[in-house]
This record gives C-alpha cells, sequence and structure tokens, in this order.
C-alpha cells in the first residue's frame, strides 16, 4: 500500500503531500531545446510557511475514490490521515486537467457505508464472443450471451456482499475488490440457465463458468466499498 504522508500548516490551513518526487526536476521548451529546471516542492512549502505551526499528518489506510479510478488525473480522492491525536480526512481534487493537485483539509473520519456487487458484464461478452474456445456445438449466440448475463445479475442481486469471499483487489480503484462465485452461487446460476438453455449449451456455459469463477476470471464479483465522512466537531 502506498504511504501517504503530509505536512499541514494549522496558521494558513495548507496541506503539502510529501512524496518521492518532490525534488524531481521540471522541464521547459526553450527555442526547441527541453531546459532542466531544479525544483524542491517540499522546501517551497517548508520556506513560505516558516514560523507557523506545522504538524506532520500519516495516512491510516482508507483511501476512497468514489469516482473515476485512481489513475483518473481528474479524480477526486479521500485518504484518512491522523496527527496521532486527532483524525482527518484529506480531499485531493484538481480544478483542471492542468493544474497541480489540491488538497483540502476535512475534520472526521472515513465511515464504511455499504457494499455491494456486481458483475463484470463488459468483460463476460467480450470473453464469450472473442476469445472463449467454445466447442462448435456449445457456443452461445449473441441473444443467448445477453441473457446469460441477464440471468447473472439477477442471481447476484440477491446475495449479501458481505458473505462473498475476496480473492483480488483492483490495482487502480482501492475501494473495489473481486470475489470468488462459490458453487452455491454457481448452481443457483446454473438452475436459473435450465430454464433457458438447451442441454449442449448449459455444458458449455458450465465449462466456461468454471474457467473464470477465481482468481482474476471475468466470472468473479466486483465488489464496491461505499464511505462517507464521519464528521466531528472542531
Amino acid at each position: 500500500m502506498t504511504e501517504h504522508r503530509y505536512i499541514w500548516c494549522r496558521n494558513c490551513n495548507e496541506i503539502h503531500h510529501v512524496t518521492p518526487f518532490d525534488r524531481a526536476p521540471g522541464y521547459r521548451m526553450n527555442l526547441g531545446e527541453e531546459t532542466e529546471l531544479p525544483m524542491d516542492d517540499r522546501g517551497a512549502f517548508m520556506r513560505r510557511h516558516s514560523g507557523h505551526r506545522l504538524e506532520g499528518l500519516q495516512g491510516v489506510g482508507e483511501r476512497y475514490f468514489p469516482e473515476g479510478q485512481a489513475l483518473d488525473p481528474m479524480r477526486v480522492g479521500y485518504v484518512e490521515v491522523t496527527n496521532g491525536k486527532e483524525s482527518f480526512v484529506v480531499r485531493s481534487f484538481r480544478n483542471r486537467i492542468e493544474d497541480p493537485l489540491h488538497f483540502e483539509l476535512l475534520r472526521g473520519r472515513l465511515k464504511a457505508v455499504g457494499t455491494t456487487a456486481s458483475i463484470q458484464e463488459n468483460e463476460i461478452r467480450k470473453e464469450m464472443k472473442h476469445h472463449y474456445p467454445w466447442r462448435p456445438s456449445e457456443r452461445p449466440d449473441d441473444e443467448k450471451i445477453e441473457l446469460f448475463v441477464r440471468l447473472f445479475n439477477e442471481v447476484v442481486r440477491g446475495m449479501d456482499p458481505r458473505q462473498i469471499e475476496l480473492c483480488g483487489y483492483d490495482d487502480t480503484a482501492s475501494s473495489v475488490a473481486y470475489g470468488v462465485l462459490s458453487s452455491a452461487i454457481v448452481e443457483k446460476l446454473m438452475q436459473e440457465c435450465r430454464n433457458h438453455f438447451d442441454q449442449e449449451t448449459l455444458s458449455g456455459l458450465r465449462r466456461f463458468i468454471d474457467a473464470h469463477r477465481d482468481q482474476d476470471g471475468v466470472m468473479t464479483l466486483r465488489i464496491v466499498r461505499r464511505y462517507a465522512i464521519e464528521e466531528s466537531g472542531e
């Protein structure tokens, strides 16, 4: 997990994110030539707030990106931090894509308010249509694929996400994990499919499910945690 460290000026209520790139150089084009510019973002922050009351803030693990993925330059992110006594949430954002990342300190902490489970619809369609080695008699057409996706959605909507065993995490969206498709869920899905597909198609669907139901398979379930900021007083 990436370490999150910040410096907070309590006088100005400004935040600096401490990173290994604080002294990474900048570059400027001059008459067609690239010129390297020395930078020291942390040093500049410390000089700008010299004599002020500064505190270090340390991330405590919870991160949340409610819109967009963690690598999206325009995403808004929330990180829970502490100064050792109080809990805060650092909100990071950009107003324009060319702007540097801004930080805002909110009093409170991140509180989990719910978890949802869904299927990987687009990934399933792509795998079924273009990649999976179906036997000729088992290959479903587009209409059958859409029916299978709909039935799978209906089965998952009736599940309790808290009962799903996790098998992996999304590298780019910290609030997203993936869950194993248990034997009980598989049997329920197959029972629904028996009402709509012939035996050969059913055999192919079962092979497809078993080949993609755990680890990084497309039949794993997408688990999304939702958070709210539980505010605290001054």
